[in-house]
């Protein structure tokens, strides 16, 4: 299993990395598409945690970078204390709207089997574990409610997950 790369790193597509995202050829499994899709040559690794499930990122970045799809394009500074401060502010913010916005969803599709999906989502701490939450919870309506419940809940959760594609 690869290590974890350092959270600063910064990745870049090669030409070879910009072809297979606009035409793939490669058999590459959903989450390195995903993270080749979303290198950019200004995301720090640590952004990218974000779009993977725990302890999948380094063995996703080994093999692009195995494949030369990305190489290492920097190593991005240390932020100030006061720009961390400023981004837990404004994930709180983020959190809250989204809980706000995800407020009645699971309850409406899965009825009284809903409330633990609610109470899940009301009680994540971050962003990222909202995401998790989210992540299972379509899994939980596709199989019980089938795929054009499933995709409804895809369409109201698809904001939490593009929120924080925006670079930090």
């Amino acid at each position: 299993m690869s290590a974890e790369p350092d959270p600063r790193l910064i990745y870049a597509r090669t030409a070879d990395g910009h072809d297979e995202a606009a035409r793939p050829q490669r058999e590459l499994d959903p989450a390195a598409r995903r993270i080749l899709a979303l290198i950019d040559g200004q995301r720090r690794v640590g952004d990218l945690r974000a779009f993977a499930r725990p302890g999948e990122l380094g063995p996703i970045i080994a093999a692009l970078e195995a494949h030369r799809l990305i190489e290492v394009a920097g190593l991005a500074e240390e932020p100030t204390e006061a720009q961390r401060r400023e981004r837990a502010a404004a994930e709180q913010a983020l959190l809250d709207a989204a809980k706000r916005s995800l407020r009645g969803l699971f309850e409406a599709e899965l009825g009284t089997a809903g409330h633990v999906w609610e109470a899940r989502v009301i009680d994540s701490v971050n962003m990222e574990v909202l995401r998790r939450v989210l992540r299972e919870a379509v899994d939980v309506v596709y199989y019980r409610n089938g795929e054009s419940a499933a995709r409804r809940i895809v369409a109201a959760v698809r904001p939490v997950f593009e929120q924080s594609r925006q670079p930090r």
